[in-house]
């Protein structure tokens, strides 16, 4: 199975989304946005298959981590989901122009999670 990169400034959805996806066989990475440099060096050590990310974080706004993977030469082809309580239909283009993979609105139940990361897997 896959290795998935959840970034989310909520530690309850972190939790959440890891144990959805463990419970489809995925290994999960956690990882708390404190600073877009902290996550970029996180994804960067740790490969993965797949970004979850969270659109609105203080710390490490889900455009920026998008726009930085996008521009990075190890994460450039790094697949992402981004997760967002708000749909914004203008972010939501701009995010599409930058090349993620897939959106979800929060909230996210388990099996439409599992399905939209099978989908970005199989892609």
């Amino acid at each position: 199975m896959a290795r998935i990169a959840i970034v989310d400034d909520s530690r309850l959805v972190r939790t959440f989304a890891a144990a959805a996806l463990r419970s489809q066989g995925h290994e999960t990475v956690e990882v708390e946005p404190t600073s877009l440099f902290e996550v970029l060096k996180v994804l960067r050590e740790t490969p993965v298959d797949l970004l979850v990310a969270d659109f609105l974080m203080p710390e490490c706004p889900g455009e920026s981590l998008v726009r930085a993977c996008r521009e990075d030469a190890i994460l450039r082809d790094l697949p992402v989901l981004v997760v967002s309580a708000h749909r914004d239909d203008v972010s939501l283009q701009r995010m599409q122009q930058l090349g993620i993979t897939g959106f979800l609105l929060k909230p996210v139940d388990a099996p439409t999670l599992a399905a939209k990361v099978a989908e970005a897997l199989a892609d």
